[in-house]
């Protein structure tokens, strides 16, 4: 089994992404994008733990992601949900409702999202490729059903939550 597939397996069970979760709180370390970024030959962007409100439910939705830290200060991330054709649920929270919060680096955040759009989305696109090259593949693979989104965690220079 490839490190991919296990990656996806112990991050889609209840256990395995509670463990990732516990994780990036604890030690703002995930096993399962270490595992991600190993199997793809790529480099280890640290993670975050967002937590959405669900749009559907009003429930709060937690997802482990890669951030990157931005030459300005900002943060971004990246709903590429490994290239398939849909947007990640959380994409779709932040859309709704761009209040969340962030764990990072240990520390809890209450942070705004804003979607990153036109040519300031393909700048920052050109950037992120740069430096995780595994994008430009996601994006290959979801071409033609979609344009991965890229969105701006802002309000982390604020105090914790």
């Amino acid at each position: 089994m490839k490190g991919t597939e296990l990656a996806v397996r112990f991050a889609l069970s209840p256990r395995g992404a509670a463990i990732d979760r516990f994780c990036v709180r604890a030690f703002g370390h995930s096993p399962v994008v270490w595992l991600f970024t190993r199997s793809d030959d790529a480099a280890y962007n640290r993670p975050l733990l967002l937590t959405t409100v669900g749009r559907k439910s009003g429930e709060p939705r937690s997802v482990v992601l890669p951030y990157f830290e931005l030459a300005d200060g900002g943060v971004a991330i990246v709903g590429s949900r490994g290239g398939t054709p849909i947007d990640p649920h959380w994409a779709h929270n932040l859309r709704a409702q761009p209040a969340a919060e962030v764990h990072m680096r240990r520390r809890r955040r209450r942070v705004r999202a804003r979607e990153v759009t036109g040519e300031a989305r393909d700048r920052l696109w050109e950037e992120l490729v740069a430096r995780s090259p595994v994008y430009a593949r996601y994006q290959e693979s979801a071409r033609a059903h979609r344009l991965i989104p890229v969105f701006l965690i802002e309000g982390l220079d604020e105090s914790s939550a």
